[in-house]
């Protein structure tokens, strides 16, 4: 309902494991659903990026789903997300969805847009990780 409202979502994540499973799951949604396809999906973190390849390398080492979609494409082939390489190319109009670390918003890009984005009511915040006592991620969870 955020990006359909004109806003922008930032997902605060951790680079790997829930990040990968995340990017699965948007892709696989934005299939499902066409009238989603305008919205960039993006992440933004080197660390997950190079670790994508150990994942699109190493598929037979995932779960039986994971396999499964291997037998018809590449799961981590995305079709929706694209990797933002740094902030500075970053094409900031319109309503995306940018998954960023770190995944408490202390720091870093994931910081950098939420104090960007925070002043407009139409963009959210998704926490779909942990956040530790005093962090800015447990302040606004």
């Amino acid at each position: 309902s955020i990006v359909r409202r004109g806003g922008r979502v930032l997902l605060p994540v951790f680079a790997l494991g829930r990040a990968q499973e995340l990017l699965l799951i948007l892709d696989e949604y934005w299939e499902a659903h066409p009238d989603l396809q305008k919205y960039p999906i993006y992440y933004a973190s080197a660390l997950a990026k190079r670790c994508m390849y150990v994942y699109k390398t190493y598929i037979y080492a995932m779960n039986d789903q994971i396999r499964k979609r291997f037998d018809i494409a590449n799961p981590f082939a995305f079709k929706y997300v694209d990797n933002l390489k740094n902030i500075q190319s970053f094409d900031d109009r319109g309503p995306c969805v940018v998954m960023a670390s770190p995944g408490m918003l202390q720091s870093g890009l994931s910081r950098e847009l939420f104090e960007r984005w925070c002043v407009d009511k139409r963009n959210g915040v998704i926490l779909p990780g942990y956040t530790v006592d005093g962090t800015l991620g447990d302040k606004i969870k």
